[in-house]
């Protein structure tokens, strides 16, 4: 148990960026934003949804935000691609912003993004209660194996048996040999909480 605590101790989350430092990305970034107009309008526009998203996560490790930018940029790539291989100037933006395919590719994108968090704990939760059931049908099965091969002090965790108790056992073993653990015998597992 004290090793787990230490464990839990010793695994640090990354302190969250502090504002300053937010704003000076910013400021770093403003000259490129300025000098590729073009780019910048198309990118913040087609990335609108992984804004709204990165607002209404409130969890510390922004996992929303980061499946639906991931997504969302993907989709947004080919539009700053076909803008550039264009010649990147305010025409080509606006030519791009006005074709829906571009909408639907980026905001497609996006809305996979959305739904792949939204079905993604269901599904990992499926998938380790499957896992998890195969494990006591597992367990349960060879405890049975080891009932049948020890006795039932096996089951019931009663400690060593004293030399009386392994007489009467094996008194036992040659009344019921033809007898067979069943399932109601077995013992079952705590319940998690």
């Amino acid at each position: 148990m004290a090793k787990k605590v230490k464990a839990k101790k010793a695994v640090r989350k990354p302190a969250p960026l502090k504002p300053w430092v937010k704003v000076l990305v910013l400021i770093m970034l403003f000259p490129f934003a300025a000098l590729l107009l073009p780019t910048t309008l198309v990118f913040a526009t087609m990335m609108a949804p992984t804004w709204v998203a990165y607002i209404t996560d409130r969890s510390r490790e922004k996992h929303l935000a980061i499946t639906v930018g991931l997504l969302n940029f993907s989709g947004t790539l080919p539009a700053i691609i076909d803008l550039w291989s264009r010649g990147q100037s305010h025409n080509a933006a606006m030519a791009q912003l006005g074709d829906v395919f571009v909408w639907v590719v980026a905001y497609g994108a996006a809305m996979a993004g959305w739904v792949l968090f939204a079905i993604m704990p269901s599904l990992v939760g499926s998938y380790f209660k499957m896992t998890t059931d195969n494990r006591i049908k597992n367990l349960a099965e060879r405890q049975k194996t080891l009932i049948d091969e020890w006795g039932h002090a096996v089951a019931t965790g009663s400690g060593m048996a004293s030399p009386d108790q392994i007489d009467e056992d094996e008194e036992m073993e040659d009344e019921d040999d033809s007898a067979e653990v069943t399932e109601a015998e077995l013992v079952e597992p705590a319940q998690a909480s």
